[in-house]
């Protein structure tokens, strides 16, 4: 973010808390801190290097004091000058021929780039200090930990390279001599790779620091680096733990491992033996506390999830669905045990951490270092529900050594927290007090990364005492804020946030602007998972806001919002304002509820087609009756297990609008989905009333990840020339049966459009598909193999039929396929249809992976299915989609998709009556 940007985000919220803390007289300082740390600060873990910073020209001097220099401001917390002056020793150490200095000074930049949360710019200081600069660079190196990764997580068959001892255009680096400098750069690296997202990688680079330090006998490096290990096991341990909803984990556990409290304990059992020898090793007091702290952050998480996943199956074992009473039983003691078991273990360990940790924070000095170990110490206190005196003594001596050693940012942050403290004892007017001058210190510090937490903090604070006009403002400016600072938060969980501030602005009768800032606020958010998803901000965003009278004056947009008291409905009709609908009775819970047990009634295959198909291939005489019965049961099971859970989400999202709706005489519904709702196709909601479908009704639907991300425009209709590549076999490793009929569906393809190109089984690999897409325009890319989309890269990916090596593509691969493709091409990818893939079951942040993949490569719209449809079906819906598009020039693409459904729907004598066949089709992006 530009210092200009980041002085008028600031100017313009400091006014605004002049205007409000009129009673405030806080001398100005000069020293600020970087959102990176800050980061680090308010999950509570340290890294090994911990710095706050501010910039000012640097006067001319020799190298080597302009190193010593750089080191001085380093101390002082002052990172952005730090950076400044090591980069100008660096040149002067390069005009001097000495490479020492030059590659201590490189390191020197790349630990305050990192500090100050610029992970690729440090990367790039990182290649300097190993003279790699001309060998490689970040991206390739990227592309690598892309591909070895999932090598080391045992998803794909590991190669040579994976086994190697890092990334193969680093091979050389374990060649440098055993010193500080080579345990530093590693160090960083590894810190590097962890934070993009690569952990196990970054544990290979970590692992080749430590057995250098062990080779000097350096404690100090080595408990640094053993710190490091810590954080990237953690990040895998919280990667498993996040890879399945809560309830499959627990029932994993209790199922197939035991249901002990070592089993649920064991993938975090390497970081924490990792932040033990950090302890062990730790040459200093200030050292050992680091570790400490991690692995007592650490310790908090673990019981937070167990806790949180035990209440979770405990509260929905009705919803399991699970016919057998013994098994039933057995998972709901299983979990009971389970949760003792996990107290008498954590508790006992988090008790013991605090008594230990306690006196030696009362020891710590009046240090940058120092300050930021009582903060995070009071953060871990706070979320373990120890809120007593002595927690905010630890908050109060941080403000006052911040202020000796003048950290306006590190006063800021302790304010802050101790604001925090005062909420959750329900002392508000101290609280805001405490936040006020929070913020009006970040302000003077012209640093916004600070502000957009406590922003929101005083806004909760303002909305309980009641002055929601005032709170209104300051979620605005945290919002604002947020969105400024996009490219530096783009893995930072800002959802609260967001969620905090629709509620207030929704909460009463909202007026127009209102209602257009919080929908404005939930395409925001949209785009920030995204941004999460890929680790970076890379989702394309309109510069303008889209009008959707211009794009389509027979759309409307439905956004759902799920709040936890609430369901809140927004609905923009063409040529006419916001409308708002709430239903104030509903809860989150009971939403999630609800789509959990319809979507689980859905996606069950009920086989009522196959039956029906081999009864009417049989010769018995009884063959009709039977018939008969298998259709009986099928209506009896619409009728009790999936139309009223159908109906009651209809009258929820569809029926307060209903009216509206039929007069505007819009054509095609685009819903923005929240939440749980993801997980469910809109076609399946039924209007009990008249006895029919969504889909029934004369409406076309489509889903957007909101309307700031897609440029609905209607598909050029020359001749189209399909690019349909699928697999029929198998793949035991990942549980995903056969899929025959998918060269019947690929035959179909090339019969209606000719000019199209078949890859079929071992011709599908990544390379040919790459061939193709560089060789020529397709227009519509059709792919009809399984895979899987999950809540984060590293869950999502296709199967290609490649015999040789792994047959997975993940998503950074097929991404980079895409756009590879795109910079040859004379037009975009108008279609991607993924036929076979389905969605993670549970995950509500699934559907966005797909949006995002679509997003990414310039793909207009996406057709995929929210879960693993009758493959014979599938062919059969594929094939009139085709057909409509071919035989109607003026169909939208979900005009074209809704007619294909409504033909499975009533096919021969309705036998795919039941939504498991034709339903979970969904339409993601351009429905033009």
């Amino acid at each position: 973010m530009s210092r200009k940007l980041r002085s008028k985000l600031l100017r313009n919220g400091s006014e605004w808390l002049k205007n409000q803390l009129g009673w405030v007289n806080i001398t100005p300082r000069w020293s600020k801190t970087t959102v990176g740390f800050l980061i680090l600060v308010s999950i509570g873990i340290s890294t090994a290097i911990t710095l706050p910073a501010v910039s000012q020209d640097v006067p001319e001097m020799p190298p080597i004091k302009l190193a010593q220099k750089g080191k001085e401001y380093y101390e002082a917390g002052q990172l952005d000058r730090a950076i400044k002056t090591w980069q100008q020793a660096t040149e002067a150490y390069r005009a001097a021929a000495n490479n020492n200095g030059v590659r201590e000074s490189y390191l020197n930049t790349a630990t305050a780039q990192q500090a100050l949360g610029l992970y690729p710019q440090s990367c790039e200081s990182i290649l300097g200090a190993f003279n790699l600069i001309d060998k490689t660079d970040c991206s390739t190196l990227i592309e690598q930990a892309q591909e070895i990764e999932p090598q080391l997580g045992g998803i794909i068959p590991i190669t040579s390279e994976a086994e190697g001892k890092l990334l193969p255009d680093l091979s050389g680096i374990d060649k440098y001599p055993d010193t500080p400098d080579k345990v530093i750069g590693l160090l960083r690296f590894g810190d590097y790779l962890r934070e993009s997202g690569y952990p196990r990688v970054a544990t290979k680079a970590l692992k080749l620091g430590l057995e250098s330090t062990e080779k000097m006998d350096d404690s100090s490096q080595k408990t640094a680096t053993l710190l490091s290990l810590g954080n990237a096991q953690r990040a895998i341990a919280l990667e498993k733990q996040n890879q399945f909803p809560s309830q499959t984990v627990i029932l994993d556990v209790i199922a197939n491992s035991g249901g002990t409290a070592e089993s649920a304990l064991a993938p975090y059992q390497p970081a924490l033996e990792y932040y033990d020898q950090a302890i062990e090793t730790a040459p200093n007091q200030l050292d050992g506390i680091k570790a400490e702290l991690n692995s007592l952050s650490l310790l908090l998480d673990i019981q937070e999830f167990w806790q949180g996943a035990i209440a979770d199956i405990n509260n929905n074992i009705d919803l399991l669905e699970i016919s057998d009473e013994d098994f039933l039983q057995q998972i709901e003691d299983g979990a009971k045990c389970l949760e003792g078991e996990l107290e008498e273990q954590l508790n006992p360990q988090i008790s013991a951490k605090i008594g230990k940790i306690e006196p030696q924070v009362a020891k710590l000095p009046a240090s940058r270092a120092g300050i930021y170990g009582r903060i995070n110490f009071a953060k871990s206190l706070i979320r373990h529900d120890k809120i007593d005196r002595n927690t905010g003594e630890i908050l109060a001596t941080a403000i006052k050594q911040s202020r000796k050693i003048k950290n306006v940012t590190a006063e800021a942050e302790a304010m802050g927290y101790l604001g925090s403290l005062y909420e959750k004892q329900e002392r508000y007017s101290e609280a805001r007090r405490l936040t006020e001058a929070s913020l009006q210190l970040a302000s003077t510090a012209e640093y916004p990364e600070v502000a957009y937490r406590w922003n929101a903090q005083l806004g909760r604070i303002l909305a309980v005492q009641g002055n929601r006009n005032n709170a209104l403002t300051a979620y605005e400016s945290s919002f604002n804020t947020i969105k400024a600072l996009r490219s530096d938060l783009a893995t930072t969980p800002v959802e609260p946030i967001f969620r905090e501030y629709i509620s207030l602005l929704l909460e009463e009768e909202p007026t127009k602007p209102q209602l257009v800032q919080a929908r404005d606020v939930l395409e925001s958010l949209q785009i920030a998972k995204l941004d999460n998803f890929f680790r970076d901000p890379c989702s394309q965003v309109s510069e303008d806001p889209v009008v959707i009278d211009d794009v389509d004056p027979e759309a409307a947009v439905i956004y759902p919002i799920l709040l936890e008291d609430r369901l809140e409905v927004i609905l923009t009709l063409p040529g006419q304002p916001l409308r708002h609908y709430a239903t104030q009775n509903i809860t989150k819970e009971k939403v999630d509820n609800t789509i959990k047990q319809l979507r689980r009634r859905s996606l069950t295959n009920p086989g009522f087609a196959e039956a029906i198909r081999s009864t009417r291939g049989s010769d018995d005489a009884g063959a009709e009756n039977e018939i008969a019965e298998i259709k009986k049961s099928q209506e009896e099971s619409l009728q009790q297990d999936i139309l009223p859970l159908a109906s009651e989400i209809y009258s929820w999202l569809i029926e307060p609008a209903e009216a509206e709706l039929e007069k505007s005489g819009v054509k095609t519904l685009v819903f923005v989905l929240d939440g749980s709702l993801r997980n469910i196709p809109m076609s399946v909601l039924y209007d009990n009333k008249k006895q029919e479908y969504l889909i029934q009704k004369d409406y076309n639907i489509a889903l957007s990840s909101g309307l700031q991300l897609t440029a609905p425009k209607p598909l050029k209709r020359q001749p189209i020339k399909v690019l349909a590549a699928g697999v029929t076999r198998d793949f035991p490793k990942y549980r995903f049966p056969p899929i025959p009929k998918v060269e019947d569906e690929l035959k179909t393809i090339k019969n209606i459009f000719g000019e199209s190109e078949i890859l079929l089984n071992k011709e599908f690999t990544e390379s040919s598909l790459q061939q193709k897409l560089q060789e020529s325009d397709f227009p519509v890319v059709h792919l009809a193999t399984h895979g899987q989309f999950g809540s984060t890269s590293d869950q999502t990916f296709i199967l290609s039929g490649a015999e040789e090596g792994s047959p997975l593509i993940n998503v950074n691969q097929f991404d980079n396929l895409l756009r590879v493709g795109s910079l040859r091409r004379s037009q975009p990818i108008e279609l991607l249809v993924l036929s076979a893939c389905n969605t993670a079951q549970g995950d509500n942040q699934a559907i966005l992976g797909l949006a995002g993949v679509a997003v990414r490569a310039g793909a207009r719209s996406t057709i995929a299915t929210l879960w693993g449809a009758n493959d014979e079906a599938t062919a059969n819906l594929m094939g009139k989609f085709y057909q409509n598009l071919s035989a109607d020039a003026e169909i939208s693409k979900a005009k074209a998709l809704r007619q294909a459904q409504l033909a499975l729907l009533a096919e021969e004598d309705s036998q795919y009556r039941h939504p498991y066949y034709w339903a979970p089709f969904v339409l993601i992006g351009n429905w033009l």
